[in-house]
């Protein structure tokens, strides 16, 4: 037991100080990308809004695990897990403004912070000569810094293509009583999360627009450190979006 205690203290100060550099490393990003664009941007005559903030309807159309490991030690179990988009939900708040360099055109451009919160449903997993039905739930919770650059503006229908990193958090449920060993617990787990995105949007005022998107996130689902332990993978998914936009 003092061996275990011991193990586990060293794996959470491991988890931790990982942790740890990996906000670090987003922080950095964050800072050298606010720094990038204030450097360049100048406000666009032409256009009297500059900040702005949107809500969105996210249904998640895709979803898949890059894979499932289960560490029997020495032996390591290979499986599969099939997964199923349901609902997310978004919220940004955001600058947009004309990049700037020299004499060379301007390009309108926005970063802006993102919270995405939504459910995967986890309806199984498949691990050599079993199949193993779950019909549960992953819960998700991301914050990125994303970064957009205009690519089309008419007159009222602008497009828009951009990506972020930040911050994604996942919560794997119990799911202990579907496999011989016990070994599907409950995980909740932090890690560096991914965003790419491309909105087409439509002004309908002066002050409001509706935009469609196409999106893709990535998030590391995790690992358990107690024996035997089990790496969920990363979650790939894909949605598409609705949402309007408030321009302040």
């Amino acid at each position: 037991m003092f061996i275990l205690n011991n193990y586990h203290d060293l794996f959470t100060m491991k988890k931790v100080n990982n942790l740890r550099k990996k906000v670090r490393l987003v922080s950095a990003v964050v800072v050298s990308a606010i720094s990038v664009v204030s450097s360049g941007v100048q406000a666009e005559e032409t256009r009297k809004h500059d900040w702005y903030i949107n809500g969105s309807v996210m249904p998640l159309v895709g979803a898949s695990g890059s894979g499932l490991h289960i560490n029997l030690n020495p032996a390591v179990v290979n499986g599969t897990g099939n997964y199923e988009g349901k609902m997310a939900w978004g919220l940004a708040v955001g600058h947009e403004g004309a990049f700037v360099r020299g004499t060379s055109p301007f390009q309108n451009v926005r970063l802006e912070v993102e919270c995405v919160t939504g459910t995967i449903d986890r309806k199984s997993l498949d691990v050599p000569a079993s199949h193993l039905v779950l019909g549960d739930a992953v819960k998700f919770h991301a914050f990125f810094l994303n970064g957009m650059m205009r690519l089309l503006d008419t007159t009222h229908t602008r497009l828009w293509l951009g990506g972020g990193v930040g911050y994604g958090q996942t919560k794997s449920p119990d799911a202990t009583s579907a496999t011989p060993c016990g070994c599907l617990r409950p995980l909740t787990h932090d890690d560096i999360a991914f965003r790419v995105k491309l909105q087409a949007e439509r002004e309908i005022s002066t002050n409001a627009a509706l935009f469609a998107e196409a999106g893709y996130i990535r998030l590391t689902a995790g690992e358990t450190h107690t024996l035997p332990g089990v790496d969920y993978g990363a979650l790939n998914l894909t949605n598409l979006a609705l949402g309007l936009r408030m321009y302040l």
